[in-house]
């Protein structure tokens, strides 16, 4: 059943992801040549150092803001063992939910009946650059061997999904700390306009559990809570994770 849930949450990456992607990715990453905003320049500046080391002692940083702050999906389903997890926040950033759902793939239908599974979760998470100077996404900052952020990447379809984005994470404790985070990449899984799609209920529960799991700010765990489910989605997906194994306490 894990098999499942996880082929379920990715099935825009899973089967479409290539090994050759990933490297890529890792490459962009630990040669920190990806994308800043201007806020960050000089802490990024600051934090060059820890970030070439990364490579040397095969350690990623990775900021978590949307299901993977959820422990029953990072170490539950994706089989993730985070070294270190602290709360943060990344400024003059802001959560969107602008990559598309989509069909699910006929690997997917060999385990679960098509129609269960089509068109319930209509958009995913991404970390967004804001032209707010106020505006702050809140998340998880976990430290990763690389095999296991190999695994996140894979999974989450980098290259195909998402683009790596570096930024510096605020960590709740005062220290200013550089990693890499998931923006959805331009084309055809980025909902067009510039919109967001409203999620399923059950995927903001899973973002809501893993705020609540890593005592995220009370301020932006309300603002999680008052985003409004997509009304299109007619299964009942809290129940729908529950029966998939998704349990916050992994």
């Amino acid at each position: 059943m894990q098999t499942a849930s996880l082929l379920f949450l990715n099935t825009y990456s899973a089967f479409m992801y290539t090994g050759n992607r990933l490297d890529t990715g890792l490459e962009q990453h630990l040669n920190v040549k990806m994308r800043r905003s201007p806020s960050s320049v000089l802490p990024c500046l600051q934090c060059k150092g820890k970030a070439d080391d990364i490579l040397r002692f095969g350690r990623v940083r990775y900021f978590a803001f949307g299901s993977n702050m959820n422990p029953g999906v990072l170490q539950g389903l994706r089989q993730v063992k985070p070294i270190k997890a602290c709360p943060g926040f990344v400024k003059e950033y802001k959560l969107a939910f602008n990559l598309l759902g989509t069909p699910v793939s006929s690997a997917v239908e060999l385990l679960v009946p098509h129609q269960f599974l089509e068109g319930i979760e209509p958009s995913f998470a991404s970390a967004e650059p804001s032209d707010k100077e106020d505006d702050e996404l809140h998340g998880v900052l976990f430290t990763l061997t690389r095999l296991d952020w190999e695994k996140v990447a894979r999974t989450e379809g980098v290259g195909l999904a998402y683009s790596l984005e570096e930024v510096v994470v605020n960590t709740y404790q005062g220290s200013k700390l550089q990693a890499v985070t998931l923006r959805t990449k331009p084309g055809p899984l980025r909902a067009p306009f510039g919109k967001d799609i409203q999620p399923s209920e059950g995927y903001l529960d899973l973002l809501i559990q893993g705020a609540e799991y890593y005592n995220l700010n009370k301020e932006y765990k309300d603002k999680l809570r008052s985003i409004r489910p997509n009304p299109a989605v007619l299964v009942n997906t809290k129940n729908m994770y529950r029966f998939l194994g998704i349990n916050v306490s992994n």
